[in-house]
């Protein structure tokens, strides 16, 4: 499997209304300049260039391109003003009930370390080169697929962080970055403003370097958690991409026999 197989599975797996989303780092002129994406001539926040790679645009950003302060420190181009390391800038402004609650979040967050010098953002199916994270935003159903394809490899998820702060910038990002773990999001206020994401619309964010077994879990995953519904739609894609359908198997799922009273009545 390579990137663009992946993306092209994964498109026929889930009902996705954006593209999967590539950020990569870079730490040092050459190698940014050397990659041969067009870099934004104007600013724009991180979590609306994300927004705009899952629509199809392509980016490269520096220090300058940035468009808002906390993704900046979130991406460790600038430092944590102090105001926000210290807990009293979001305190003042009546986030938290007071400093030490606010300080912890600030504290809690796993920003960049390295200092990078651009960043590249585009759909995930663009890149030749493997990206650092792969950010998905949709659906819940669709970040339910998600974590089901990575718990049928890696187990239970404990990791799961989010405080509805930061959404794109660390929840999606910097945290699975770090972690080297996916890490889920219901976005921020923030972000749903600059953005302009669709209210029910959550995010997860995966290190590529789990990307192509969680694909894999979501493909394995399909006869016992998805309905004849969903399979029929799943079918119809796979062979619309030119892919096997052959392992689809209707009328069988994970609960079948569990709910011994027969058709339940949901109205």
């Amino acid at each position: 499997m390579n990137i663009k197989e992946s993306v092209s599975q994964i498109e026929s797996y889930l009902d996705l209304d954006r593209k999967p989303v590539g950020v990569k780092f870079f730490f040092d002129k050459e190698s940014f300049d050397n990659f041969e994406v067009d870099q934004r001539d104007r600013k724009v926040t991180y979590c609306n260039s994300v927004q705009l790679a899952s629509k199809g645009q392509s980016m490269k950003l520096t220090k300058e391109n940035q468009g808002c302060p906390n993704g900046a420190f979130a991406l460790n181009f600038t430092d944590v003003p102090d105001p926000i390391a210290s807990g009293k800038g979001r305190f003042k402004k009546g986030i938290y009930k007071d400093v030490e609650t606010s300080k912890k979040i600030n504290d809690d967050m796993m920003f960049m370390k390295e200092r990078p010098y651009g960043i590249a953002v585009m759909p995930l199916e663009n890149y030749d080169t493997e990206p650092d994270v792969v950010i998905v935003v949709g659906s819940s159903y669709n970040v339910m697929r998600i974590i089901q394809g990575h718990g049928y490899h890696n187990g239970y998820t404990t990791n799961l962080r989010t405080v509805g702060l930061q959404a794109v910038c660390q929840d999606l990002t910097t945290y699975p970055y770090n972690s080297e773990d996916i890490n889920i999001s219901l976005l921020c206020p923030g972000t749903r403003l600059v953005a302009d994401w669709v209210p029910n619309e959550i995010g997860i964010g995966i290190p590529f370097k789990k990307w192509y077994e969680i694909v894999d879990g979501i493909k394995e995953t399909i006869n016992p958690f998805e309905r004849n519904k969903n399979k029929e739609a799943i079918k119809e894609r796979l062979e619309e991409r030119g892919l096997s359908s052959d392992e689809l198997k209707f009328n069988e799922n994970y609960d079948d026999g569990s709910y011994t009273g027969g058709k339940i009545d949901v109205e």
